[in-house]
Protein backbone atom coordinates (compact mmCIF):
# COMPACT_ATOMS: atom_id res chain seq x y z
CA UNK A 1 0.00 0.00 0.00
CA UNK A 2 1.20 3.51 -0.84
CA UNK A 3 2.09 5.77 2.09
CA UNK A 4 0.48 9.05 0.97
CA UNK A 5 2.22 11.00 3.75
CA UNK A 6 5.64 10.01 2.38
CA UNK A 7 4.38 10.91 -1.08
CA UNK A 8 3.29 14.37 0.16
CA UNK A 9 6.68 14.96 1.80
CA UNK A 10 8.42 13.89 -1.42
CA UNK A 11 6.13 16.17 -3.47
CA UNK A 12 6.92 19.10 -1.15
CA UNK A 13 10.63 18.33 -1.54
CA UNK A 14 10.21 18.32 -5.34
CA UNK A 15 8.40 21.65 -5.15
CA UNK A 16 11.21 23.04 -3.01
CA UNK A 17 13.76 21.72 -5.50
CA UNK A 18 11.99 23.27 -8.47
CA UNK A 19 11.60 26.63 -6.73
CA UNK A 20 14.21 27.66 -4.13
CA UNK A 21 12.00 30.34 -2.57
CA UNK A 22 9.10 27.92 -2.08
CA UNK A 23 10.48 26.36 1.14
CA UNK A 24 11.33 29.71 2.71
CA UNK A 25 7.95 31.20 1.83
CA UNK A 26 5.97 28.20 3.09
CA UNK A 27 8.03 28.06 6.28
CA UNK A 28 6.98 31.65 7.04
CA UNK A 29 3.28 30.73 7.10
CA UNK A 30 3.46 27.17 8.48
CA UNK A 31 2.07 25.24 10.25
CA UNK A 32 -0.66 25.21 7.67
CA UNK A 33 -3.79 23.06 7.59
CA UNK A 34 -6.26 23.25 4.74
CA UNK A 35 -8.84 21.29 2.77
CA UNK A 36 -9.15 20.85 -0.97
CA UNK A 37 -12.74 20.12 -1.90
CA UNK A 38 -13.06 19.03 -5.53
CA UNK A 39 -16.72 18.65 -6.55
CA UNK A 40 -17.64 14.99 -6.84
CA UNK A 41 -14.60 13.76 -4.87
CA UNK A 42 -13.67 13.20 -1.25
CA UNK A 43 -12.24 16.13 0.66
CA UNK A 44 -8.45 16.12 0.88
CA UNK A 45 -7.04 17.43 4.15
CA UNK A 46 -3.44 18.62 4.05
CA UNK A 47 -1.16 19.68 6.89
CA UNK A 48 2.17 21.32 6.06
CA UNK A 49 4.55 21.63 8.99
CA UNK A 50 8.15 21.03 7.92
CA UNK A 51 8.74 17.25 8.32
CA UNK A 52 5.38 16.62 10.02
CA UNK A 53 3.41 17.18 6.83
CA UNK A 54 0.53 14.83 6.19
CA UNK A 55 -2.37 14.25 3.86
CA UNK A 56 -5.58 12.36 4.58
CA UNK A 57 -9.27 12.06 3.88
CA UNK A 58 -10.07 12.35 7.59
CA UNK A 59 -11.24 15.73 8.80
CA UNK A 60 -8.63 17.82 10.55
CA UNK A 61 -8.89 21.42 11.67
CA UNK A 62 -8.44 23.32 8.38
CA UNK A 63 -7.61 27.02 8.47
CA UNK A 64 -9.15 27.40 5.03
CA UNK A 65 -10.81 25.39 2.30
CA UNK A 66 -10.42 25.61 -1.45
CA UNK A 67 -13.69 24.46 -2.98
CA UNK A 68 -14.43 24.06 -6.70
CA UNK A 69 -14.67 21.80 -9.70
CA UNK A 70 -11.57 20.20 -11.20
CA UNK A 71 -11.78 22.59 -14.18
CA UNK A 72 -11.97 25.64 -11.86
CA UNK A 73 -8.91 24.46 -9.92
CA UNK A 74 -6.95 23.67 -13.11
CA UNK A 75 -7.92 27.07 -14.49
CA UNK A 76 -6.48 28.66 -11.32
CA UNK A 77 -3.17 26.82 -11.85
CA UNK A 78 -2.96 27.70 -15.53
CA UNK A 79 -4.12 31.32 -15.35
CA UNK A 80 -2.18 31.90 -12.11
CA UNK A 81 -5.15 33.88 -10.80
CA UNK A 82 -7.11 32.73 -7.76
CA UNK A 83 -10.87 33.07 -7.94
CA UNK A 84 -11.66 34.30 -4.43
CA UNK A 85 -15.09 32.62 -4.63
CA UNK A 86 -13.29 29.26 -4.32
CA UNK A 87 -11.80 30.12 -0.90
CA UNK A 88 -13.62 29.62 2.41
CA UNK A 89 -12.28 30.24 5.91
CA UNK A 90 -9.11 32.28 6.45
CA UNK A 91 -9.04 33.76 2.95
CA UNK A 92 -5.98 35.93 3.65
CA UNK A 93 -3.86 32.88 4.54
CA UNK A 94 -5.27 30.96 1.57
CA UNK A 95 -4.42 33.77 -0.85
CA UNK A 96 -0.86 34.00 0.50
CA UNK A 97 -0.40 30.20 0.20
CA UNK A 98 -1.88 29.96 -3.30
CA UNK A 99 0.24 32.91 -4.45
CA UNK A 100 3.35 31.17 -3.12
CA UNK A 101 2.51 28.18 -5.29
CA UNK A 102 1.47 30.19 -8.35
CA UNK A 103 4.49 32.50 -8.27
CA UNK A 104 6.99 29.68 -7.73
CA UNK A 105 6.91 28.87 -11.48
CA UNK A 106 6.58 25.10 -10.94
CA UNK A 107 6.49 22.88 -14.03
CA UNK A 108 3.19 21.11 -13.34
CA UNK A 109 3.43 18.85 -16.42
CA UNK A 110 6.82 17.53 -15.29
CA UNK A 111 5.46 16.75 -11.81
CA UNK A 112 2.36 15.05 -13.26
CA UNK A 113 4.62 12.95 -15.49
CA UNK A 114 6.86 12.07 -12.56
CA UNK A 115 4.05 11.02 -10.21
CA UNK A 116 1.25 9.83 -12.50
CA UNK A 117 3.01 8.76 -15.70
CA UNK A 118 3.20 9.77 -19.33
CA UNK A 119 -0.49 9.30 -20.15
CA UNK A 120 -1.61 11.65 -17.40
CA UNK A 121 1.02 14.18 -18.43
CA UNK A 122 -0.18 14.08 -22.04
CA UNK A 123 -3.78 14.71 -20.96
CA UNK A 124 -2.68 17.51 -18.62
CA UNK A 125 -0.57 19.03 -21.39
CA UNK A 126 -3.58 18.94 -23.73
CA UNK A 127 -5.76 20.64 -21.14
CA UNK A 128 -3.01 23.19 -20.52
CA UNK A 129 -2.84 23.91 -24.26
CA UNK A 130 -6.62 24.47 -24.33
CA UNK A 131 -6.39 26.96 -21.49
CA UNK A 132 -3.33 28.65 -22.99
CA UNK A 133 -4.94 28.99 -26.43
CA UNK A 134 -7.73 30.98 -24.79
CA UNK A 135 -5.06 33.30 -23.34
CA UNK A 136 -4.17 35.88 -26.01
CA UNK A 137 -0.90 37.08 -24.47
CA UNK A 138 0.92 33.73 -24.25
CA UNK A 139 4.62 33.89 -25.12
CA UNK A 140 5.28 31.24 -27.76
CA UNK A 141 9.08 31.32 -27.54
CA UNK A 142 8.96 30.86 -23.75
CA UNK A 143 6.62 27.89 -24.14
CA UNK A 144 8.91 26.30 -26.75
CA UNK A 145 11.92 26.56 -24.44
CA UNK A 146 9.93 25.09 -21.52
CA UNK A 147 8.67 22.27 -23.75
CA UNK A 148 12.21 21.41 -24.88
CA UNK A 149 13.56 21.49 -21.33
CA UNK A 150 10.69 19.27 -20.19
CA UNK A 151 11.41 16.79 -22.99
CA UNK A 152 15.11 16.70 -22.05
CA UNK A 153 14.23 16.17 -18.40
CA UNK A 154 11.87 13.30 -19.23
CA UNK A 155 14.53 11.68 -21.44
CA UNK A 156 17.10 11.99 -18.65
CA UNK A 157 14.69 10.39 -16.18
CA UNK A 158 14.14 7.49 -18.56
CA UNK A 159 17.89 7.02 -19.08
CA UNK A 160 18.45 7.03 -15.31
CA UNK A 161 15.69 4.45 -14.90
CA UNK A 162 17.24 2.22 -17.58
CA UNK A 163 20.74 2.54 -16.09
CA UNK A 164 19.40 2.01 -12.57
CA UNK A 165 21.01 5.15 -11.19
Amino acid sequence: MIDVNKLLIKLLADLEESSPNFRKSVKEISPLEFCINIKGHKNIYIKIDDKNSEISFLRNNPQFEIRGSLIELLNTLVSKKLNKNLVFGNSELAIVFVNIILKSNIDIIYLIDKYFGNTSAVFAYGILKLFKSADDDSDEEYENIRRRLREISIKLDRLEAIKGI
